[in-house]
Formats: C-alpha cells, structure tokens, sequence
C-alpha cells in the first residue's frame, strides 16, 4: 500500500496551491521555487490520473477531482500534525492558535479576551497579527479573523459582522462639526489607498464630492483612530472597532448616519482536518459576541 501513495512534497504542493489558487504564492509558503511547485502538482496529476487544476492565463482553478480530493490530503496532514505533536509531548487538543490583523487584536480582542481565558482553564491561546499569509500554518488549533468580502480563493468565511462606517474624531474637533460641510475645513483621515470607507459614508450621506482641508492616508485603523483621538483629524471609522473609544469618550461621532460596508469580518477555521477542542470553544464565543447579521448580501 505504501508504494501507492504519492511522495509528500507533490501533496504538499498541491494543498498549498488549493488554498491560494497560486503556484507563485504557494512556492513563497513552502520555501521553493514556483517551477518546481507546478512540476510537483503536474507529477501528483500524472500518478492520479486526473487534473486537479484548470490552468488559464491569469487565473488557477480547482476541478472536481481538485476538490474531491482536497479534504482527504488536508486531513492526512491534519493526522500528521496531530500525531506528531503527541510523540513530543504536546497537547494539541488544547490549544488555539488565533490570527486577525492588529486592529482587530488591538481594539476588539485584546480587550475582551480576559473573558474567555476565564471561561476556559487550561487552553493555551497563540494570538498572531502576522501580515502574511505564509506566518499562519493554519494547522489543527488555529483559528483566523479576516477582514474582506468573503471569499478568498479556494476559502470561504463565515460571517461575524458587517462593518458599519461613521465619523469619529476627539471631543473637541467633534464640536467644531455641526453639518456635513464643516467637514470641507476639516483634515479626513483614510485606510490605505484601497479602501473606499469616507467615499462611500459621503455618497450615502449626500455628499459625494465633499473634500476635507486635507486628506492624509494610513495604513492600519490602529494608527487612524489614533491620529483622530489625539486631535488631528477625523476618521471613518469601524463602530465596533471605535466603540471602546466612544463608551470612554476618547471619540465622538459627530453624526448620526452609519452606513453599511461592502467588506466585513469572517471566521475561518483550520484549514487541515479536524478542529481542535481549544478551537472550537473560542470559536464559538467569538460567534456569542455578535449579534447574527440579517442579511449578509451588500452591493
């Protein structure tokens, strides 16, 4: 039986590239070169007899034999994983390993996290803000918060929250903004050059044209809510990311509008196997923290 089996380095090139739809990303991941990483996948095509991959131009796609086979090789290193960390000793039943980007480790988790420690003797908790995909093994115990519209790749997430958008800026600029155009003698301060948070709260509010003073670009809601509370501008905020900061008074919402995101924050589980105990507790109070959304389509 064992001769049957192909050599682990194709399957591990093929659940790579299954998960980023992306020899060139998956090559960065495993450490070798992206020629060697379609030569892989070929070989395994060659030994089952079947395409995993639809290749076209600029696109890679699963087939149905790529999918039908996907979860028996994730679930094979899942085996693997597990069994190893056992022979060294480890409980992998126990822990959770926890991946979101900083602003929501900052400004949603960190604070309420003492919570579930509590409810939960014994699990042993990992919490990374790692930029890349290639930093998150995405193993038996991990667990990943992501901000987007849902889908990435070959992954698809389950819903937390929408995002709602509003102004938020420290209590003395607050007070200078008694309507929309007291914005144009404002500084607005944006996320990064892709994120369409101020253009889309202006157009719902009336005012899509509208420009501040100034308009500067960051690129982490850490460093924006920062600039905000401390006076030098007003951003477009994520309310239950500013929420703390709002309850303190740190920022004020100088209007009453919010306006739905096209992007929200998704669960997604481990990508190997089986979910670990540890895992799945925090998976399901991270769900109890949110109120379901009603509906989860956004044009």
């Amino acid at each position: 039986m064992r001769d049957r089996l192909p050599p682990l380095q194709w399957l591990r090139s093929f659940e790579a590239t299954a998960r980023h739809l992306s020899f060139t990303v998956a090559a960065a991941e495993i450490g070798i070169t992206q020629s060697a990483v379609s030569q892989q996948v070929k070989a395994l095509e060659q030994f089952l007899g079947e395409a995993l991959f639809l290749r076209r131009p600029r696109a890679l796609h699963l087939t149905d034999a790529g999918r039908n086979y996907l979860p028996t090789v994730r679930e094979a290193f899942g085996v693997l994983a597990r069994g190893t960390a056992v022979f060294l000793g480890h409980d992998p039943d126990g822990v959770v390993e926890i991946k979101a980007n900083t602003a929501f480790s900052v400004l949603w988790l960190a604070p309420r996290l003492h919570t579930f420690i509590a409810a939960h003797p014994g699990v042993e908790v990992n919490l990374s803000t790692a930029m890349w995909e290639s930093d998150f093994t995405g193993g038996h115990g991990s667990v990943e918060v992501r901000f987007g519209r849902g889908e990435w790749g070959s992954e698809v997430g389950e819903l937390l929250t929408r995002a709602v958008l509003m102004p938020v800026a420290a209590p003395e600029v607050a007070r200078r903004i008694a309507g929309i155009d007291d914005l144009r003698r404002e500084t607005l301060l944006h996320i990064g050059p892709l994120i369409d948070d101020w253009e889309r709260w202006l157009e719902a509010a009336g005012a899509p044209h509208l420009e501040g003073r100034e308009n500067h670009r960051f690129n982490t809601y850490i460093l924006t809510l920062d600039l905000a509370r401390r006076g030098q501008g007003v951003a477009c905020a994520h309310s239950f990311l500013a929420e703390d900061m709002i309850r303190s008074g740190a920022l004020v919402p100088p209007f009453e509008t919010e306006v739905p995101a096209r992007e929200g924050y998704y669960l997604l589980g481990p990508r190997h196997g089986e979910t670990s105990r540890a895992a799945r507790a925090f998976c399901d109070w991270l769900r109890a923290q949110f109120v379901p959304p009603s509906d989860q389509r956004i044009s």
